[in-house]
């Protein structure tokens, strides 16, 4: 075999191996939600104090994702991977054993925690070890696994809970979780050293400068409000949908959450798609525009109960399909306004704006679900969607115009 080609098989193992983690960084986010309804009854809580436990997961996330950026840089990425998934499945399996709600928040602090490594640890080794013309595609089966464990979390948990309750179900996926980092412990020679170095791309964020003018550089600022904006989008229907659609259509627990799977599937197999649609269509702008309002009137109809609950099915599979084709070009963008030697402090950075959101919209959307009012968790949703386009469009116009004054600067100029 050449050298060529084991150095193919390496890469494409990285790639499943650190999609691996990143599944399950995604999938915790879902278990709490997943089983709300039976933790609320059995500790007697509202949704707005359940909604604690899962802001507190995104507030320590928020706070550590861009510090988690900034050390893999430093210090090498590798065994902050492995360290965080072995951390967040321990936690995740001793939340199985809380004895009252506040315990569960404290457990939940560190599950978000240890959660802040994926995102800039997943692209550094990405980046480091990918070859670049494999690069949008590495991006795009990563995000894919990211939305595949959301998919597949309230399919599992509803499977566990309906065998063993919410405790049996949360012990069984931290133990897996956990299996799961004893295989990267294995194979982490794979992660070491760096086969690519960065280049930096033209209108990217310097990689040298104060700490003050990477944060407040106009095109990564954007993109992390994008990212806030984003997530709120989508938070409520991930959080409180099952919830919302157990009020309206009188479901019980197991067919909400299959009907959320619907949603969380189609954002699964929209990023593979979006990740051929990213390398022949390079606006990320138009391709979050179309994405958002499309999604946003899907939204619309289901929040209007006016549709057969088959139609509501289909309806929030499509508007998950939108959202999911949008992520690859997202990724992408993000990557070429970086600083070389700087991937992870920039994906840090941005993705920070996942907790961001993920620490706001869980209290907003409980106190709706509190008040009675599950169609605006819809209407909501799609509201932000339309502000999310708008962020989209502003971020693309900025990075455009700082890549045309760099290009401008960088041409020789004629001799007096």
């Amino acid at each position: 075999m050449t050298e060529d080609a084991n150095a193919k098989i390496r890469e494409i193992a990285v790639i499943g191996l650190v999609s691996s983690a990143h599944f399950w960084s995604h999938f915790f986010v879902l278990v709490i939600p997943s089983s709300l309804p039976l933790i609320r009854a059995e500790f007697g809580a509202s949704n707005v104090s359940i909604a604690m436990v899962i802001a507190a997961y995104g507030l320590m996330s928020a706070i550590w994702q861009f510090p988690a950026g900034v050390a893999s840089d430093r210090f090498g990425a590798p065994w902050f991977l492995i360290g965080g998934l072995m951390l967040m499945s321990t936690a995740m399996f001793f939340q199985s054993m809380a004895p009252a709600v506040v315990v569960m928040i404290a457990i939940a602090a560190i599950v978000g925690t240890a959660d802040s490594v994926f995102h800039p640890v997943d692209y550094t080794i990405l980046t480091a070890k990918v070859r670049g013309s494999w690069l949008g595609k590495a991006y795009a089966i990563h995000t894919f696994s990211g939305f595949l464990g959301f998919a597949m979390a309230p399919m599992t948990m509803g499977f566990l809970l309906a065998d063993g309750g919410w405790r049996h179900a949360i012990s069984v996926v931290g133990a897996a979780a956990f299996a799961t980092a004893l295989v990267l412990l294995v194979c982490h020679k794979l992660f070491m050293g760096v086969a690519y170095p960065a280049v930096r791309q033209p209108g990217a964020a310097a990689a040298g400068g104060s700490l003050m003018s990477f944060l407040l550089s106009p095109p990564l600022l954007l993109m992390f409000l994008f990212y806030v904006c984003a997530t709120l989008s989508g938070n409520g229907i991930q959080t409180f949908a099952n919830s919302a659609l157990m009020e309206i259509y009188n479901l019980n627990l197991r067919d909400a959450n299959n009907t959320l799977s619907t949603y969380l599937w189609g954002n699964a197999i929209g990023v593979l798609v979006g990740g051929i649609v990213s390398d022949r269509i390079k606006r990320f702008d138009f391709i979050a525009s179309v994405g958002y309002f499309i999604s946003a009137a899907m939204l619309c109809l289901v929040g209007l109960t006016v549709l057969p609950f088959f139609s509501v099915v289909a309806a929030l599979f499509f508007a998950g399909f939108m959202i999911g084709s949008i992520m690859p070009a997202r990724d992408l963008a993000v990557r070429a306004i970086a600083p070389a030697g700087g991937i992870g402090k920039a994906f840090g950075y941005v993705s920070t704006g996942f907790s961001v959101g993920g620490t706001i919209g869980p209290l907003f959307f409980g106190l709706v679900m509190d008040l009675h009012l599950p169609q605006l968790v819809f209407f909501v949703s799609a509201g932000m969607m339309i502000v999310t386009i708008g962020m989209a469009l502003t971020a693309s116009w900025v990075a455009r115009r700082q890549l045309a004054r760099n290009t401008l600067a960088a041409e020789p100029q004629p001799a007096e």
